[in-house]
């Protein structure tokens, strides 16, 4: 009866302050449980997300309509709300831009062609808030850039970033929230439409044009109604998880000065280290949300059918059946991969760029930047649950930096 009564007590502004001690008690106590301020059962062991996300005939992307924040704010289908050949036609298209070897032959010199300039800023500045300054710009515009939005600008990508958030966390139903969704998602379809539309007619290597061509027959395209809401989910989690999750992974290094000057002294070995622990740690995108086919026992619970159900891949990450000590923030972990992109079909198309992105985001600020420090009196404050990262990363560096 306790484990319930925590699990019903459960807010949402403690889950914004900070999930992780919410996690590690339903880990112990109730590791499957329905949690009523969001309308969802929370699924936090590792087993059981990867159970979750792994089957879809039991747990089904498809949810009923208006349940999912996703749908409800962005439409349907989408790539993170659809199964069978829906999904693998919309995956037919995104995926050819973001495989290994073309994400090889492109991120490295898109990358650094966006960071430079502001990495030069920053040095005549003399001072950063790293999240405003650096990451959230190279990730929003590397994502941008390889879409084919050549001429919508950062702070533009940043307020569609934020706007389209409110919508996708939306699980409470806050009206506020969601007309701040309504608004930008529309003016994300007013934007891009010019561009598929001229995709159509003439298409080239972006993203885009291959979510319209790929895969289909001569001289057909996917509409681009089916495709808006794809091209939403991709701009918001294409945007956010690479600029979050670098974010993070630098308040990581930047308190444990041991491993900074472990990466600092062979940035090719312990960059991509601590990327992947950074991704662990605190994974920029909380959840994989599905609903139940028919009632199914896990983890010494009954969900019933039609049960929407959270596969929380940030408490995963943090198992203590996986992962030693797993609060520290460690890039000399050897215990496995870390569940920040998911599981199943449904493992996030992009994983390849974004990673590559953050390695090069961190390794490109690090070389020039050797001597980066927190500044005092303004420690970096992590919020959210379904996206995380430090809301400010205020930084100082010494003179010698350029």
């Amino acid at each position: 009866m306790a484990a319930l009564s925590f699990a019903e007590n459960i807010t949402v502004g403690e889950l914004e302050a900070d999930p992780y001690p919410i996690y590690a008690e339903l880990r112990r106590s109730a590791p499957v449980a329905f949690v009523p301020s969001v309308s969802l059962w929370f699924v936090t062991r590792w087993k059981d997300v990867e159970l979750v996300a792994k089957s879809p005939d039991i747990f089904s992307a498809i949810v009923k309509a208006g349940v999912s924040p996703v749908e409800r704010s962005f439409g349907k289908p989408t790539i993170l709300t659809s199964d069978g050949e829906v999904h693998k036609h919309l995956r037919q298209g995104v995926d050819p831009k973001y495989r290994p070897r073309t994400v090889a032959s492109y991120a490295g010199d898109l990358v650094r062609s966006i960071a430079e300039p502001y990495l030069d800023a920053i040095v005549e500045r003399g001072s950063a808030e790293l999240m405003a300054d650096y990451f959230e710009p190279v990730s929003t515009l590397s994502l941008a850039r390889s879409l084919g939005l050549a001429d919508i600008g950062m702070p533009t990508l940043r307020r569609w970033f934020y706007g389209l958030a409110q919508g996708a966390i939306n699980f409470e139903k806050d009206p506020k929230r969601q007309e701040i969704a309504d608004a930008i998602g529309a003016e994300v379809g007013d934007a891009v439409t010019p561009t598929l539309e001229r995709l159509v007619r003439e298409p080239d290597d972006s993203a885009l044009s291959h979510m319209l061509h790929d895969g289909m027959p001569e001289g057909k395209t996917r509409p681009i109604d089916f495709l808006m809401p794809t091209v939403k989910v991709i701009l918001l989690g294409g945007m956010q998880e690479p600029g979050h999750g670098a974010g993070s992974i630098l308040v990581g290094l930047l308190r444990s000065p041991d491993q900074l000057r472990k990466v600092l002294g062979d940035p090719e070995t312990f960059v991509p280290k601590a990327v992947d622990e950074g991704l662990r740690w605190v994974a920029p995108i909380g959840t994989q949300t599905r609903e139940t086919t028919r009632a199914v026992e896990i983890g010494g619970a009954t969900i019933p059918a039609g049960a929407a159900v959270a596969a929380l891949v940030s408490s995963a990450s943090r198992d203590e059946s996986r992962f030693a000590d797993p609060d520290r923030f460690d890039i000399d972990r050897d215990e496995g991969n870390h569940a920040a992109f998911g599981f199943g079909h449904h493992f996030c198309s992009g994983r390849f760029f974004a990673r590559e992105q953050m390695c090069l985001a961190v390794r490109l600020l690090l070389e020039r930047f050797p001597d980066l420090s927190l500044v005092p009196g303004k420690e970096p404050v992590f919020r959210g649950w379904e996206f995380r990262a430090p809301t400010t990363l205020h930084v100082s560096f010494g003179a010698g930096s350029q």
